[in-house]
Protein backbone atom coordinates (compact mmCIF):
# COMPACT_ATOMS: atom_id res chain seq x y z
CA UNK A 1 0.00 0.00 0.00
CA UNK A 2 1.04 3.17 -0.82
CA UNK A 3 -0.97 6.60 0.08
CA UNK A 4 -0.22 10.33 -0.87
CA UNK A 5 -1.01 12.84 1.86
CA UNK A 6 -1.34 16.31 0.20
CA UNK A 7 -2.06 17.36 3.40
CA UNK A 8 -3.36 21.23 2.98
CA UNK A 9 -2.12 22.08 -1.01
CA UNK A 10 -3.46 22.00 -4.16
CA UNK A 11 -6.22 23.49 -5.88
CA UNK A 12 -8.41 22.06 -9.16
CA UNK A 13 -6.21 23.18 -11.84
CA UNK A 14 -2.91 21.59 -10.39
CA UNK A 15 -5.13 18.26 -9.18
CA UNK A 16 -6.21 17.92 -12.68
CA UNK A 17 -2.58 18.50 -14.19
CA UNK A 18 -1.38 16.17 -11.02
CA UNK A 19 -3.43 13.33 -12.37
CA UNK A 20 -2.59 13.47 -16.16
CA UNK A 21 1.23 13.21 -15.12
CA UNK A 22 0.93 10.86 -12.85
CA UNK A 23 -1.14 8.32 -14.65
CA UNK A 24 1.59 8.74 -17.75
CA UNK A 25 4.41 8.57 -15.81
CA UNK A 26 3.47 4.98 -14.53
CA UNK A 27 5.31 2.16 -15.74
CA UNK A 28 1.98 -0.22 -16.08
CA UNK A 29 -1.42 -0.46 -14.97
CA UNK A 30 -1.86 -0.71 -10.78
CA UNK A 31 -2.55 -3.62 -9.85
CA UNK A 32 -1.54 -3.23 -5.82
CA UNK A 33 -3.30 -0.59 -3.11
CA UNK A 34 -2.35 2.60 -3.99
CA UNK A 35 -4.40 5.63 -2.18
CA UNK A 36 -4.29 9.23 -2.33
CA UNK A 37 -6.21 11.84 0.64
CA UNK A 38 -6.58 15.28 -1.05
CA UNK A 39 -7.62 18.21 1.59
CA UNK A 40 -11.40 17.61 2.42
CA UNK A 41 -12.42 19.92 -0.33
CA UNK A 42 -11.00 18.01 -3.25
CA UNK A 43 -12.10 14.52 -2.53
CA UNK A 44 -15.27 14.71 -4.51
CA UNK A 45 -12.81 15.93 -7.58
CA UNK A 46 -10.15 13.71 -7.19
CA UNK A 47 -12.99 10.70 -7.03
CA UNK A 48 -14.22 11.78 -10.04
CA UNK A 49 -11.22 11.72 -12.10
CA UNK A 50 -9.82 8.43 -11.08
CA UNK A 51 -13.36 6.76 -11.10
CA UNK A 52 -11.84 4.45 -13.78
CA UNK A 53 -9.23 3.44 -11.83
CA UNK A 54 -8.48 1.25 -8.84
CA UNK A 55 -6.96 4.17 -6.91
CA UNK A 56 -8.54 4.86 -3.68
CA UNK A 57 -9.22 8.34 -2.97
CA UNK A 58 -9.45 8.80 0.98
CA UNK A 59 -9.45 11.36 4.00
CA UNK A 60 -6.58 13.22 6.03
CA UNK A 61 -9.41 13.07 9.01
CA UNK A 62 -12.66 12.01 10.03
CA UNK A 63 -14.71 13.08 12.74
CA UNK A 64 -15.95 10.70 14.95
CA UNK A 65 -20.17 11.57 15.48
CA UNK A 66 -22.43 13.99 13.47
CA UNK A 67 -24.48 16.94 15.31
CA UNK A 68 -22.84 20.24 16.69
CA UNK A 69 -19.23 20.15 15.71
CA UNK A 70 -18.80 22.65 13.55
CA UNK A 71 -15.95 22.68 10.61
CA UNK A 72 -16.16 18.48 10.99
CA UNK A 73 -17.11 16.06 8.29
CA UNK A 74 -18.12 13.06 10.49
CA UNK A 75 -17.22 9.08 9.25
CA UNK A 76 -20.64 8.39 8.15
CA UNK A 77 -20.41 11.83 6.12
CA UNK A 78 -17.42 10.54 4.25
CA UNK A 79 -18.81 6.71 4.00
CA UNK A 80 -21.76 8.31 2.00
CA UNK A 81 -19.14 9.72 -0.64
CA UNK A 82 -17.69 6.56 -1.01
CA UNK A 83 -14.26 7.42 0.90
CA UNK A 84 -12.35 4.05 1.26
CA UNK A 85 -9.75 5.54 4.14
CA UNK A 86 -9.05 7.95 6.19
CA UNK A 87 -5.25 9.04 8.00
CA UNK A 88 -5.70 9.43 11.74
CA UNK A 89 -3.46 10.66 14.31
CA UNK A 90 -1.10 12.23 12.14
CA UNK A 91 1.55 14.29 13.95
CA UNK A 92 0.42 17.36 13.18
CA UNK A 93 -3.49 17.15 13.70
CA UNK A 94 -1.85 15.54 17.20
CA UNK A 95 0.00 19.05 17.63
CA UNK A 96 -1.74 21.48 15.86
CA UNK A 97 -5.08 20.29 17.10
CA UNK A 98 -4.34 18.69 20.54
CA UNK A 99 -5.84 15.18 19.14
CA UNK A 100 -4.92 12.64 22.14
CA UNK A 101 -5.25 8.55 21.94
CA UNK A 102 -8.48 8.59 23.55
CA UNK A 103 -9.85 11.02 20.97
CA UNK A 104 -8.51 9.04 17.99
CA UNK A 105 -9.37 5.60 19.52
CA UNK A 106 -13.26 6.98 18.87
CA UNK A 107 -12.65 8.14 15.54
CA UNK A 108 -10.92 4.60 14.72
CA UNK A 109 -14.21 2.95 15.97
CA UNK A 110 -16.02 5.00 14.12
CA UNK A 111 -14.52 4.42 10.80
CA UNK A 112 -14.63 0.76 11.27
CA UNK A 113 -18.46 1.28 11.80
CA UNK A 114 -18.74 3.05 8.24
CA UNK A 115 -16.84 0.60 6.31
CA UNK A 116 -13.60 3.80 6.17
CA UNK A 117 -10.24 1.74 6.87
CA UNK A 118 -8.15 3.51 9.04
CA UNK A 119 -4.47 4.52 8.81
CA UNK A 120 -3.44 5.15 12.24
CA UNK A 121 -0.24 7.25 12.38
CA UNK A 122 2.34 6.67 15.20
CA UNK A 123 5.40 8.10 16.37
CA UNK A 124 7.92 9.38 18.45
CA UNK A 125 9.52 12.93 18.48
CA UNK A 126 13.38 13.21 18.46
CA UNK A 127 14.09 13.68 21.49
CA UNK A 128 12.36 10.44 22.85
CA UNK A 129 14.48 8.73 20.29
CA UNK A 130 17.30 9.77 21.84
CA UNK A 131 16.14 9.39 25.13
CA UNK A 132 15.40 5.56 24.05
CA UNK A 133 11.83 6.06 24.44
CA UNK A 134 11.09 5.02 21.11
CA UNK A 135 9.20 1.79 21.65
CA UNK A 136 7.39 2.76 24.99
CA UNK A 137 5.83 5.71 23.20
CA UNK A 138 4.87 3.51 20.02
CA UNK A 139 3.29 0.83 22.60
CA UNK A 140 1.18 3.73 24.39
CA UNK A 141 -0.33 5.37 21.33
CA UNK A 142 -1.53 1.93 19.80
CA UNK A 143 -2.67 0.37 22.93
CA UNK A 144 -4.70 3.58 24.01
CA UNK A 145 -6.16 3.60 20.29
CA UNK A 146 -6.85 -0.17 19.61
CA UNK A 147 -7.37 -1.88 23.03
CA UNK A 148 -10.13 -3.74 22.94
CA UNK A 149 -10.98 -3.38 18.98
CA UNK A 150 -11.73 -5.43 16.81
CA UNK A 151 -10.02 -4.50 13.30
CA UNK A 152 -10.95 -4.65 10.31
CA UNK A 153 -8.96 -7.42 7.58
CA UNK A 154 -6.85 -4.11 5.97
CA UNK A 155 -6.27 -2.10 9.32
CA UNK A 156 -3.35 0.17 8.85
CA UNK A 157 -0.77 1.59 10.72
CA UNK A 158 1.57 4.47 9.77
CA UNK A 159 5.09 4.72 11.51
CA UNK A 160 5.87 8.46 11.02
CA UNK A 161 8.75 9.33 13.45
CA UNK A 162 8.28 13.27 14.03
CA UNK A 163 11.54 13.73 13.75
CA UNK A 164 11.95 12.69 10.00
CA UNK A 165 8.68 14.10 8.80
CA UNK A 166 9.80 16.72 5.87
CA UNK A 167 13.44 17.17 7.61
CA UNK A 168 15.23 14.53 4.96
CA UNK A 169 16.62 12.95 7.99
CA UNK A 170 15.48 9.24 7.18
CA UNK A 171 16.20 6.35 9.50
CA UNK A 172 18.02 3.69 8.50
CA UNK A 173 15.99 0.91 6.94
CA UNK A 174 16.81 -2.07 8.75
CA UNK A 175 16.19 -0.39 12.39
CA UNK A 176 12.44 0.72 10.85
CA UNK A 177 11.90 -2.94 10.01
CA UNK A 178 12.86 -4.14 13.07
CA UNK A 179 9.92 -1.14 14.67
CA UNK A 180 7.57 -2.48 12.30
CA UNK A 181 7.57 -6.32 13.69
CA UNK A 182 7.66 -4.87 17.03
CA UNK A 183 4.44 -2.41 16.02
CA UNK A 184 2.91 -5.79 14.46
CA UNK A 185 3.17 -7.50 17.80
CA UNK A 186 2.01 -5.06 19.79
CA UNK A 187 -1.09 -4.85 17.44
CA UNK A 188 -2.13 -8.37 17.92
CA UNK A 189 -1.81 -8.28 21.04
CA UNK A 190 -3.93 -5.23 21.72
CA UNK A 191 -6.53 -5.72 19.31
CA UNK A 192 -9.79 -7.62 20.03
CA UNK A 193 -9.33 -10.47 17.21
CA UNK A 194 -5.47 -10.28 17.05
CA UNK A 195 -5.01 -8.70 14.13
CA UNK A 196 -1.47 -8.29 12.68
CA UNK A 197 -1.57 -5.24 10.40
CA UNK A 198 0.04 -3.76 7.24
CA UNK A 199 2.69 -1.13 8.24
CA UNK A 200 3.32 1.55 6.17
CA UNK A 201 6.80 3.63 6.78
CA UNK A 202 6.37 7.40 6.39
CA UNK A 203 8.88 10.41 7.00
CA UNK A 204 10.72 11.99 4.20
CA UNK A 205 9.97 8.96 1.80
CA UNK A 206 11.07 9.80 -1.67
CA UNK A 207 11.59 8.08 -4.86
CA UNK A 208 15.58 7.94 -3.90
CA UNK A 209 14.94 6.05 -0.44
CA UNK A 210 11.90 3.82 -1.57
CA UNK A 211 13.33 1.29 -2.53
CA UNK A 212 15.43 1.11 0.75
CA UNK A 213 12.83 0.71 2.88
CA UNK A 214 10.16 -1.17 0.44
CA UNK A 215 12.46 -4.16 0.11
CA UNK A 216 12.39 -4.81 3.90
CA UNK A 217 9.71 -7.55 5.07
CA UNK A 218 7.72 -6.01 7.72
CA UNK A 219 7.57 -2.98 5.88
CA UNK A 220 4.48 -3.19 3.73
CA UNK A 221 4.17 0.05 1.83
CA UNK A 222 4.81 3.85 2.69
CA UNK A 223 2.23 6.59 3.32
CA UNK A 224 4.27 9.92 1.02
CA UNK A 225 4.02 13.39 2.31
CA UNK A 226 6.04 16.10 0.66
CA UNK A 227 7.24 14.23 -2.42
CA UNK A 228 3.72 12.93 -3.36
CA UNK A 229 2.82 16.53 -4.73
CA UNK A 230 5.17 15.64 -7.56
CA UNK A 231 3.02 13.39 -9.81
CA UNK A 232 6.03 11.99 -11.74
CA UNK A 233 7.67 11.28 -7.89
CA UNK A 234 4.82 9.69 -6.48
CA UNK A 235 4.53 7.47 -9.47
CA UNK A 236 8.15 6.43 -9.22
CA UNK A 237 7.40 5.83 -6.08
CA UNK A 238 4.29 3.37 -7.22
CA UNK A 239 6.72 1.72 -9.94
CA UNK A 240 8.83 0.94 -7.56
CA UNK A 241 6.24 -0.74 -5.37
CA UNK A 242 4.48 -2.09 -8.47
CA UNK A 243 8.17 -3.68 -9.23
CA UNK A 244 8.56 -5.57 -5.60
CA UNK A 245 5.17 -7.17 -6.27
CA UNK A 246 4.17 -6.53 -2.31
CA UNK A 247 0.57 -5.96 -2.85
Amino acid sequence: MIIANWKANGDSKSNKDWSTIFLNSLSKEVTSSIGIAPSHIHFMQLLDIFKNSSLKIGLQDVDFENGARTGSISASMASEMNCSFSILGHSERRTLFNEDNKLIKKKIEACLLNNINPILCIGESGEENTQGQTRDVLKRQITESIAGTELNQDFTIAYEPIWAIGTGNTPIPKDINAIHEFIKDVVQSASANNKIPKVLYGGSVNDINANDFLVESNIDGALVGGASLDASVFANIVNIYEGLNKK
